[in-house]
């Protein structure tokens, strides 16, 4: 009895430190791909809200007669360099316009805010959203066309009814060194097209 209780050994150092190595390696592979995942995942919010953006500027549209546009929503900047976005509460931008010469012909407005055209965004979120109200040519605006216009878009201008919008969506969800229209993710949707993702693998 004796005998078989001293033969019994617990596990050597060796043997310790390859199963550490094994578990570091593992790791080592699995959080990067967790990482991306994650960033990944917090894109379907640009994708959702840009879908939601697009259906009540047609809306919109179709009770007033134009796309309107709109300003920069939430106010404080989710663009920044070298920083992790921070998620913003949204309703704390500027309230509704509500002016009563939207799109006339004579002194017509075409700026106003997402509150004029019936979207809010439920809780805080990763990306700063607005939209430009475009008097465009191009008809239908693919993906293509719209993701230029959209890193730039300052909310609508203009006397004349406006044709077409462009809403884009942008963040900085992987903190790099990015700057206002560079290494960020950006998405677009317009009157004739979906959201669509226009700078793909960029986080």
């Amino acid at each position: 009895m004796l005998k078989a209780f001293r033969k019994q050994e617990g596990f050597t150092l060796i043997e310790l430190m390859i199963v550490v190595a094994i578990i570091g390696i593992l790791a080592a592979i699995a959080i990067p791909n967790f990482l991306q995942y994650q960033l990944k995942s917090r894109q379907s919010e640009a994708k959702t809200n840009l879908q939601a953006i697009r259906t009540s500027n047609i809306s919109f549209q179709a009770e007033r007669g134009c796309y309107l546009g709109v300003t920069t929503e939430p106010l404080a900047t989710v663009v920044a360099t070298n920083t992790k976005t921070i998620p913003q509460p949204w309703g704390l931008g500027v309230p509704a316009v509500g002016s009563l010469v939207f799109c006339q012909a004579a002194g017509g407005v075409f700026l106003g805010t997402f509150n004029d055209i019936g979207f809010v965004a439920t809780g805080s979120t990763y990306y700063q959203y607005q939209a430009d109200a475009i008097a465009s040519a191009v008809v239908p605006i693919t993906s293509v066309q719209s993701c230029p216009v959209a890193i730039a878009a300052s909310g609508g201008t203009g006397v004349t009814p406006q044709t077409s919008f462009v809403a884009a969506a942008r963040s900085n969800l992987d903190g790099d060194a990015a700057g206002v229209t560079t290494g960020i993710s950006v998405w677009a949707a317009t009157n004739d097209h979906g959201a669509a993702d226009c700078t793909s693998g960029q986080f």
